[in-house]
């Protein structure tokens, strides 16, 4: 069974098409064709979704997006993409360095900084492992990182996606695409092999680890698709 959790107290901007590149090298030639779920953020403030157990990486899993950086100069800020976050604290937030240079993992304790490249313009496809003893991060099919941090186990008001969602906070300009949480971290093959495919994909095959997948978004209708059943999605 799929649940439909609409966009909460959110202003979107939405881009049809959306006029970024999409950063493929190295994929599968089959799978070039293939233009994730992208919407188009902007300093019009961040939207969100109410908190759901999916969305929850605390206990472990895997969450990824594509994601392109709109700003040229230094915003003084590193700007949040994706806070999961309470009246208690930071659950965990991913962040685009100010410089463009790298993506920053925080809970709400402690930060860790995976150094790459995302002042191109272009789309890169982002994944993070959650694991028991901590985390890797995954840029383009490509390890850039691991740590010993973790989600913290607070209780979660909300998945904001583009900035904090408090007045006078920094907010993210670019994009972000296809953003797909799992309840298993996922293999480094299975990373590199769907991150230019749909995970479920009638023609060429689902996704080894589909039963994991425990949302995805649609964000043609300002929606993240919570899954209970993926057998009963297809």
């Amino acid at each position: 069974m799929i649940q439909h959790l609409k966009l909460r107290d959110a202003v979107l901007a939405l881009a049809a098409p959306v006029a970024l590149g999409l950063a493929v090298a190295p994929a599968p030639l089959a799978a070039q064709d293939y233009t994730p779920d992208v919407i188009e953020l902007s300093d019009t403030g961040p939207f969100a979704f109410e908190p759901a157990p999916q969305l929850d990486l605390s206990r472990g899993g895997a969450v990824e997006f594509w994601v392109a950086t709109g700003w040229t100069q230094d915003p003084g800020y590193d700007p949040p993409l994706l806070v999961n976050i309470g009246e208690q604290g930071i659950s965990y937030m991913v962040s685009v360095t100010r410089e463009r240079d790298g993506l920053i993992f925080a809970n709400d304790s402690d930060e860790d900084v995976f150094l790459v490249n995302l002042a191109d313009g272009n789309l890169h496809h982002v994944a993070i492992n959650v694991m028991e003893d901590g985390i890797e991060a995954y840029v383009d099919g490509n390890v850039v990182g691991t740590s010993d941090l973790r989600p913290s186990a607070l209780p979660s008001s909300g998945l904001f996606v583009g900035g904090l969602g408090v007045e006078g906070t920094g907010q993210f300009e670019g994009a972000i695409g296809q953003l797909r949480f799992w309840n298993e971290p996922l293999y480094e093959e299975d990373i590199v092999a769907f991150r230019m495919r749909d995970v479920l994909d009638p023609q060429a095959g689902d996704h080894p680890d589909a039963d994991n997948l425990a949302a995805m978004s649609d964000f043609t209708e300002g929606e993240l698709l919570l899954v209970e059943s993926v057998g009963d999605a297809q």
